[in-house]
C-alpha cells in the first residue's frame, strides 16, 4: 500500500463506512444485492480491530427499514470490508471520504473491489482477498473438487463406502475476513438401489479454511494424532473426529457432533447439543426481595471440562512447529493490551499501569517444571456438551505451554459478564464453579500420574494467567470500537489485582 497523503478533510468515521462501501460498488457498476427491490441498508454483523491485522467488518445487506429480527442472514447477503493496518491509527481511519472517492479502483478477478492506494477492500461473500480459496470451499456443485472431497470425508465419518453423495450445501457459521472461515456442510447421501424409493441419509460435517494452507495441514495433523491417541487409550476422544483435508485449499474437515435421542429422557439437558457458553451460564434462584436462595453451578459440565483438559496436558502429542508459549510471552501480551486500554481509557491509565507492571514482572519469572501440550485458548466457547460428554474444538493455538495457561484461560472466561456490574449471586456462583473445576483438574492430573506437588504448582501459577487473560477480555470493547465503560474496566482491574494477591 502506498503512503496515504495528509488530507484537509476529516478522517473517516466508522459510521461513514457504509456510504463509502456503497460508493465503491456504484463505481464498479456492481449491485450490492442483485435483483433487490427498494432501498438497501448495510447492517453491521461483525466488527473487529486487531493489531497488525487492521479492521474487518461484515455487513448484512437487506431492505433499509428491515427489523433486526426480520433481517435475512444468508451468505448471499454478506458483504465485508477490510482496511489494512497501515491505514489505521488506533481506532481511527487515516484517510477521508474524499480520498476514498478519488482513489483508483481495481477489480480483481476474484470479484474483490480494491482501493490499493488506501489499503481498503470490499467484497461479496465468498470473495475474499485474504482467503482466495474460500469460493472453491463453498462450491458444492457435483463437478467441483470439493464435492469429491466431501464424499470421502462422509465415508470416513460413517464408515460406509457404498453410499453416494447426491447433494451438498455450504453454510458459513464463523467467518473472519482475510483470516479463516468455519463452514457447515449439509450432505445428502443415498445407498445403491434406493434411488427409486428416494431414501436418503442426511449428514453434517464441518470444514475450516485457513489463509495459510501449511498452518491448516499442521493443525489437522496434530488433531489426528490426538484423536488416535485417545482411541488407543480406550477412552472416548475429547475432540471431534478429523476427516482429512484438501491441502490445495487449506480446507480441513471434522466431524459434526450428532445428537442421539435414543437413550435420553425428555427434559434432560443432555438431550440437546449445547455450546460451552450455553452450558456454563450462571444459574441462581431468588426469593422475596430478590434475595438469592440458591446457587447452581453446572457441576457435571465443569468436571468433564477439567478432565478433558487434564487428558490434553498429559498427552504425548507435542506440537513442534514453534517454541513454547512462555510466561515472558504472556507478559509482553499483557503489557501490549494494557497500553491499548490506557490509550482508550486515559482517565484510568494510571490504574492500568499499576496492575500490569507487577503482573508482567511475575509472569517473566515463571518457570514451570515442564512445558506440556496445551490448547492455548481453552474457554467455554471452545467446548461442546451432549450425552454426558464434552468435546474440545478449535486447536488453532495448540502449543507447548505452562499448563497453568489453559487453566487460567478457562477461569478468566468463566467469570460471568454480570460480575463486572456486581449482580447478586455472581461472585458466589463463580467461586463455587471455579472450585469445582480446579478440584476436578487436580484429581484427574494426579490420577494420570502427575505428582501432587507439580499439580499444586500449576494451580499456584494459575491466577497470574487469569489476570493476563482478564486484560484480554477488557480489550474486547476497544477491538469492537465501543465507547469506554469506566465502571466495567475498574471492576476488571480490581479482579486483576485480586488475582495478584492470590499469588
Amino acid at each position: 500500500m502506498n503512503d496515504i497523503s495528509p488530507s484537509s478533510q476529516p478522517d473517516l468515521a466508522i459510521t461513514d463506512l457504509p456510504a463509502t462501501l456503497t460508493q465503491i460498488f456504484e463505481q464498479a457498476q456492481r449491485p450490492l444485492l442483485p435483483q433487490a427491490q427498494g432501498p438497501l441498508g448495510l447492517f453491521v454483523r461483525y466488527l473487529r480491530r486487531k493489531a497488525e491485522r487492521g479492521l474487518a467488518i461484515i455487513y448484512t445487506v437487506d431492505a433499509k427499514h428491515s427489523s433486526r429480527k426480520g433481517r435475512i442472514n444468508t451468505p448471499d447477503h454478506m458483504v465485508s470490508m477490510t482496511i489494512d493496518e497501515q491505514a489505521m491509527d488506533g481506532v481511527h481511519i487515516r484517510f477521508s471520504a474524499t480520498q476514498a472517492e478519488r482513489a483508483p479502483l481495481t477489480i480483481l478477478p476474484s470479484g474483490v473491489l480494491h482501493l490499493t492506494d488506501l489499503g481498503l477492500a470490499v467484497q461479496h461473500f465468498p470473495a475474499d482477498n485474504g482467503l482466495p480459496a474460500l469460493p472453491a470451499c463453498c462450491d458444492t456443485s457435483p463437478q467441483s473438487p470439493l464435492f469429491a472431497a466431501l464424499q470421502l470425508a462422509a465415508a470416513q465419518q460413517t464408515g460406509d463406502t457404498t453410499s453416494r453423495l447426491v447433494k451438498a450445501s455450504a453454510e458459513p457459521v464463523r467467518y473472519k475476513p482475510g483470516n479463516r472461515c468455519v463452514i457447515r456442510y449439509h450432505l445428502q447421501l443415498e445407498q445403491p438401489g434406493d434411488e427409486a424409493e428416494g431414501k436418503q441419509k442426511l449428514l453434517t460435517l464441518f470444514g475450516k479454511v485457513y489463509s495459510n494452507p501449511e498452518q491448516a495441514r499442521e493443525i489437522q495433523s496434530l488433531q489426528e494424532q490426538l484423536y488416535e491417541e485417545q482411541k488407543q487409550a480406550d477412552t472416548a476422544p475429547f475432540l471431534p473426529q478429523p476427516l482429512g483435508m484438501m491441502t490445495t485449499l487449506g480446507l480441513t474437515f471434522n466431524e459434526a457432533i450428532q445428537v442421539s435421542y435414543a437413550e435420553n429422557r425428555p427434559g434432560d439437558r443432555w438431550n440437546t447439543l449445547r455450546t460451552g457458553t450455553q452450558a456454563l451460564q450462571p444459574q441462581v434462584t431468588s426469593g422475596r426481595g430478590g434475595i438469592i436462595t440458591q446457587i447452581i453451578p453446572p457441576d457435571e459440565e465443569l468436571r468433564l471440562a477439567a478432565r478433558a483438559l487434564a487428558r490434553l496436558h498429559t498427552s504425548s502429542v507435542h506440537p513442534a512447529a514453534k517454541g513454547p508459549r512462555t510466561g515472558a510471552k504472556e507478559a509482553r501480551r499483557a503489557q501490549e493490551r494494557a497500553q491499548l486500554l490506557a490509550e482508550h481509557n486515559q482517565a484510568q491509565a494510571e490504574q492500568i499501569r499499576t496492575c500490569v507492571l507487577p503482573l508482567a514482572s511475575r509472569l517473566e519469572r515463571v518457570q514451570p517444571d515442564l512445558y506440556r501440550p496445551a490448547h492455548g485458548g481453552f474457554k467455554a466457547s471452545q467446548l461442546l456438551f451432549h450425552s454426558h460428554r464434552v468435546y474440545v474444538v478449535d486447536f488453532d493455538g495448540f502449543c507447548l505451554a505452562d499448563p497453568a495457561l489453559d487453566v487460567g484461560y478457562f477461569l478468566a472466561y468463566l467469570r460471568p459478564s454480570a460480575l463486572w456490574y456486581q449482580r447478586a449471586g455472581m461472585r458466589q456462583w463463580f467461586e463455587e464453579a471455579a472450585t469445582i473445576f480446579r478440584h476436578s483438574y487436580q484429581q484427574e492430573m494426579v490420577a494420570r500420574g502427575v505428582a501432587p506437588e507439580i499439580v499444586a504448582g500449576i494451580l499456584e501459577r494459575t491466577p497470574l494467567y487469569e489476570a493476563a487473560l482478564i486484560f484480554k477480555i477488557a480489550t474486547r470493547r476497544v477491538n469492537r470500537l465501543n465507547s469506554p465503560r469506566p465502571q466495567e474496566l475498574s471492576a476488571m482491574l480490581n479482579e486483576i489485582a485480586q488475582c495478584l494477591e492470590e499469588k
